[in-house]
């Protein structure tokens, strides 16, 4: 949904502290920070991967069904395309439907431009069938109720005022026995408390780790149909638990759970010691069983199933 260094504009501010060696490892320029953010999306392609086997073999659909999925929040649709070239190895195999069709949800109006032209190329032609909607996610999901199988959703929630809405609309577009792939960052973890341990004890815990607010995360402004929508940053962190809370009250059904780090914002030092433990911690907390690894990355990674109309939950 975000631009990896999405830039500050006239209408956005920035709490960050300048830090030089922070600065260095957000600076787009920087290849260090490039590598850093590939080894987090290794592990967050993983976990999509995982998540997507898992609900097609669920969904159990035939060769000669019609299948629909939809990222909300969708970017240039890299998401998408991975998990569809996987699927079919590189596109040398045929899809496993006998339709099968992609919409994207997107505000911004360049990165619906630049996505077109990359599905367009990446895409077989008549392979899959695409659509973008532009379409501010304040103010819902433009697509019929009960018309997609999988929908993905990967780090976007956290950038909302009200998440719960976003949830009840993907449960809305979701048919029965459909599953959402939700990944957002989440704080704290268990890593990032025992690094806050020292502050705390110091008295300046609320002053060093003030929760971003809708003043201090604002990153831009989308204009839409006249109306003026302000595109915040990381202003809902919120534990594991919570964000499985929400789910459960949005009517969906934990089926897995998954989690990464994402390093670059990994919090406390940034020396090359401190980067050396966070690439530890984040194979560390990948490998662990997923039950037990969600309390320690700090990513949230869920497969949600909307129950099928018949089943107890």
């Amino acid at each position: 949904m975000t631009p990896i260094n999405p830039p500050l504009t006239a209408t956005g501010s920035s709490n960050a502290q300048a830090d030089p060696l922070a600065i260095f490892l957000s600076s787009p320029a920087s290849h260090l920070g490039d590598i850093l953010y590939l080894y987090f999306r290794i592990y967050k392609k993983r976990v999509l991967w995982r998540f997507f086997q898992e609900a097609l073999q669920r969904l159990n659909l035939s060769t000669l069904d019609e299948f629909s999925m939809t990222d909300v929040g969708a970017s240039m649709g890299f998401d998408p395309i991975y998990l569809l070239r996987k699927v079919t190895q590189s596109f040398t195999l045929p899809m496993p439907f006998k339709k099968t069709t992609l919409e994207l949800i997107e505000g911004d109006p360049q990165l619906i431009a630049e996505g077109e032209e990359f599905l367009k190329s990446a895409l077989p032609p008549e392979t899959v069938n695409f659509q973008y909607h532009r379409h501010p996610l304040i103010k819902g999901v433009p697509l019929p109720d009960q018309s997609q199988h999988i929908v993905i959703c990967s780090e976007v929630v956290e950038h909302l005022e009200n998440p719960e809405q976003l949830f009840q609309e993907i449960f809305r577009i979701l048919k029965p026995g459909g599953y959402l792939l939700l990944t957002t960052d989440n704080s704290p973890n268990f890593f990032q408390l025992i690094r806050r341990i020292p502050v705390l004890l110091s008295g300046k815990y609320q002053a060093v780790y003030a929760r971003p607010s809708k003043t201090s995360e604002t990153v831009s402004t989308l204009i839409f149909e006249g109306e003026s929508f302000p595109i915040y940053g990381h202003i809902n962190l919120n534990p594991t638990r919570v964000w499985e809370r929400i789910a459960k009250a949005s009517r969906f059904k934990i089926r897995s759970y998954g989690t990464y780090e994402s390093i670059r914002r990994g919090g406390g030092s940034k020396s090359p010691a401190a980067l050396a433990f966070y690439f530890l911690t984040g194979a560390f907390v990948y490998y662990l069983p997923a039950r037990l690894g969600r309390f320690f990355g700090d990513s949230t990674a869920l497969l949600l199933e909307k129950p099928r109309l018949n089943s107890p939950f």
